[in-house]
């Protein structure tokens, strides 16, 4: 598999934002985003859980979706696109969309916790001449390899950013990111939850090795190195500096996320793995929590086959376990209209028109959360017809909606899990992983490719969660064997299902949960 095209959308996708108001109805009937949601039966969450709440990716929703989302299914108040010092201004304006927000979430931040993406801005003509990257005669070069001509330079005028840019690049890069927020707290409005887009700065090998090789200065330095570790230590070297002023500026966030900060979903599969994004093991401490992309046909086969989306993440999470980080927040997608996913070949090979199964979605999302994901980011990259504001039948809602509240339910179920996955540990299993021999596949064998099972255990008591997913969405009981509790039969389902289990008086005890 290459990955050249590697490259989630989400970062892409955020314009600045105008106040949305509901548009006529055109047709009797038909409802908001908003009027739907408050139609429907809404997810209970156990009082006083505290995993973090959901966010989302992608153009802005109206102003009352978001805060019903927040009020009543698990999401955090969405402050909108990228903060920089125009949003800040508009705050002046109370009946901004900016002002309506930081008025809920400053009058109740419990209630209404705020979400902010950061800025992408990146110095330009500002940065030093040792940003760039250039060629042996000192010229700078273009994403071609070609010289250009001048003596001012910027990431949109075409130049390369060199992995020797000096710390003073990528300071400026997160004063950028953090003076809005700074002065948004300075006005007393907190902050919970900071979302980093990245797919900025420093490229990757797969993208600009030909164009670095012709740096002296990068040859130099990079010398007996492999680029993976070159340019994953230098990147990371960049991030950590711009999450390092961030955090600063947001002490009391909840979670700082940074797009993405895997274990590697393609690590030891796909033959150039390594040269589209840099290694987890120096990457780790910019995000708070470790981070990966998981959208249906998004460079996998979907819910089933051998590039299968769960796969992929028991990949990474596999990894970052060993590097001590079991716990994520993931970016998820049960994905958006195309005819042919990314790494779904060229065919729709679900006849779904890239808008995956919703029950399937629903029993990988509890695989997810079994897994150590204590929340996790919605996103839709498509804009639907008439945007997101649009009305429609009440019986016939949008999937980017049907995406939202499916996983604000498996976010709800495992509130009442939360002991489990805090203080438990995924189980291992008794193989190793398909790609990555060195490390457990953690899940168990069932003796299908297509019926997944997962199993915690809480680490100082014979108690277990254990999810059964039937990913090719023919539901079917599956028996397993787990060390110390014993040979379980399970009814594994399209929408997954999940037990607690426990020894108790010498029995065992099994209690389907949803």
């Amino acid at each position: 598999m290459n990955l050249k095209t590697l490259s989630c959308c989400a970062a892409l996708l955020v314009p600045s934002l105008a106040l949305a108001v509901d548009p006529p109805s055109p047709a009797a009937g038909n409802v908001s985003p908003a009027q739907w949601l408050k139609l429907q039966p809404k997810p209970k969450f156990r009082e006083g859980h505290t995993l973090p709440r959901l966010t989302r990716y992608g153009w802005a929703l109206p102003f009352d979706a978001r805060v019903e989302l927040t009020e009543e299914w698990g999401y955090a108040l969405e402050f909108g696109g990228y903060v920089g010092d125009d949003t800040v201004k508009r705050l002046d304006d109370p009946a901004s969309m900016e002002s309506r927000l930081a008025a809920l979430t400053m009058k109740d931040p419990k209630r209404y916790p705020l979400a902010v993406i950061c800025s992408r801005q990146l110095p330009g003509e500002e940065a030093p001449p040792e940003t760039w990257t250039r060629d042996k005669d000192g010229k700078v070069l273009n994403g071609q390899a070609k010289s250009m001509d001048g003596t001012t330079w910027s990431e949109e005028r075409g130049a390369v950013f060199s992995p020797e840019a000096p710390d003073s690049v990528w300071k400026m890069a997160g004063e950028y990111r953090a003076s809005p927020f700074r002065q948004m707290i300075k006005r007393g409005i907190p902050i919970s939850i900071v979302l980093n887009g990245g797919e900025y700065g420093l490229g990757v090998p797969g993208f600009a090795r030909k164009i670095w090789e012709q740096d002296p200065t990068i040859m130099k330095a990079k010398g007996e190195k492999s680029w993976f570790e070159y340019t994953s230590k230098r990147k990371a070297r960049a991030e950590i500096l711009i999450a390092d002023a961030v955090k600063a500026a947001v002490p009391r966030r909840d979670l700082y996320i940074y797009y993405v900060t895997t274990g590697g979903t393609h690590r030891n599969h796909a033959a150039d793995w390594m040269d589209w994004g840099p290694g987890y093991q120096w990457l780790k401490p910019v995000s708070d929590l470790a981070s990966s992309e998981h959208y249906h046909r998004h460079f996998n086969s979907g819910w089933v086959g051998e590039d299968n989306i769960l796969t992929q993440a028991l990949n990474a999470r596999g990894y970052e376990i060993a590097q001590g980080y079991p716990l994520s927040y993931d970016w998820l997608s049960a994905g958006w209209p195309r005819a042919s996913g990314l790494g779904s070949g060229a065919k729709d090979i679900y006849n779904d028109g890239g808008l995956g199964n919703l029950d399937l979605y629903s029993g990988f999302l509890k695989c997810m959360f079994t897994a150590g994901m204590v929340g996790g980011n919605a996103g839709f990259y498509d804009f639907p017809p008439g945007g997101f504001e649009a009305r429609f039948p009440a019986n016939n809602p949008p999937h980017w909606l049907l995406q939202m509240t499916a996983f604000s339910r498996v976010h709800a179920l495992f509130s009442f899990h939360e002991n489990m996955i805090r203080q438990g540990d995924l189980l291992s299993g008794p193989d190793q992983h398909v790609w990555s021999k060195d490390q457990p596949a953690y899940e168990f064998p069932t003796g299908s490719p297509d019926l997944r099972v997962l199993a915690r255990k809480l680490r100082d008591k014979p108690q277990w969660l254990i999810t059964a997913w039937a990913a090719d969405g023919k539901s079917r009981p599956v028996k397993i064997a787990i060390p110390e509790l014993g040979e379980v039969t399970l009814e594994a389902r399209a929408t997954g299902s999940v037990y607690e289990a426990s020894l108790k008086d010498g029995g065992q005890e099994l209690k389907q949960v949803d």
